[in-house]
């Protein structure tokens, strides 16, 4: 069995909406396509504010019509209630925060062999298999193969997790998980991009953001932005050496004027790896830059820019 490592988290929410408008109003609000409103169906997506700007991000799963299931990684659930609790009016919509149980990531070219030991399925592109108290989904972490284990049971992960280990699945820390992502160019919802960007600032538009799915909160400021020209800002890999930086971070260029700040960081072997958000205009591939942490480089486009008008 080609090797497989595993990562176990804690999501920041985990939210149950319901009732007979559920449907209708997470679509309306959500940045990415939820019809048709079967279930099995995942989607991953942000949560805009009017101005189109990220508030979060979550993963929903449809458990039928009038039952979705919100779970979030880095949002928290008070953050996406507020967000949701703003907009129903006449909805007939129940929201409940629920507790947030316990997520295992499995990475590696192993992946299909281990479900298959577990007698599980893998799931295909934009679906979930339920089985028991566990869900499962393909996720977004590395250019390998990998998938989200989720159950709000500790019991149930926890048996899980010893099942893994006798598989021979290694269980890493955060570090090699967020070194992967930053290879694979994952954006990391909000740190990377929250509150004061917009999702094409992250390359997030026709991903995590749809340009096809009709009107939802935000929809006008991204379309305009996709049609009207590239974005001003964008993400970018750093490395430095010496001491890991406290983030945000402000950098500077040459002549010492601000072009964006470094957003996450995480230590690598003798040095260490981030993303920034830059002014595009003033930033390319090779520069150094300066900060209070000392001088870094910029080493490639983190996401994808977008182009002029489409």
């Amino acid at each position: 069995m080609n090797a497989v490592v595993g990562y176990e988290y804690k999501p920041a929410a985990h939210l149950r909406v319901t009732d007979e408008d559920a449907a209708d109003f997470l679509q309306s609000q959500f940045s990415n396509e939820l019809r048709p409103f079967d279930a099995g169906r995942m989607s991953y997506g942000m949560w805009l504010n009017v101005k189109g700007k990220v508030i979060g991000d979550s993963v929903i799963l449809c458990e039928g019509e009038e039952h979705f299931r919100l779970l979030s990684e880095q949002t928290a659930s008070a953050t996406i209630v507020e967000k949701l609790g703003r907009h129903i009016i006449a909805d007939d919509v129940e929201i409940e925060k629920l507790s947030v149980g316990t997520g295992l990531t499995l990475i590696g070219e192993g992946v299909q062999a281990v479900l298959n030991e577990l007698e599980l399925g893998l799931p295909a592109v934009g679906h979930f298999v339920e089985s028991s108290e566990l869900r499962i989904w393909n996720g977004r972490r590395s250019l390998e193969l990998n998938v989200e284990l989720w159950s709000q049971s500790e019991s149930v992960i926890e048996e899980l997790k010893k099942r893994l280990i006798a598989l021979g699945v290694c269980f890493v820390k955060e570090r090699e998980v967020q070194l992967a992502r930053i290879a694979a160019g994952v954006v990391s919802v909000p740190s990377e991009i929250g509150p004061n960007d917009l999702p094409g600032e992250g390359g997030l538009v026709g991903d995590a953001v749809s340009l096809t799915k009709g009107c939802y909160l935000g929809q006008e400021v991204v379309a305009r932005m996709h049609n009207l020209g590239r974005p001003q800002r964008g993400l970018f890999r750093i490395s430095g050496a010496g001491e890991v930086p406290v983030c945000p971070l402000a950098l500077y260029n040459d002549v010492s004027k601000q072009i964006g700040e470094l957003r996450t960081v995480v230590m690598a072997e003798n040095s260490w790896q981030g993303v920034a958000l830059l002014k595009v205009r003033h930033a390319s591939v090779g520069d150094y830059l300066h900060c209070t942490a000392g001088t870094v480089k910029i080493d490639s486009l983190f996401t994808a820019i977008e182009a002029v008008g489409n």
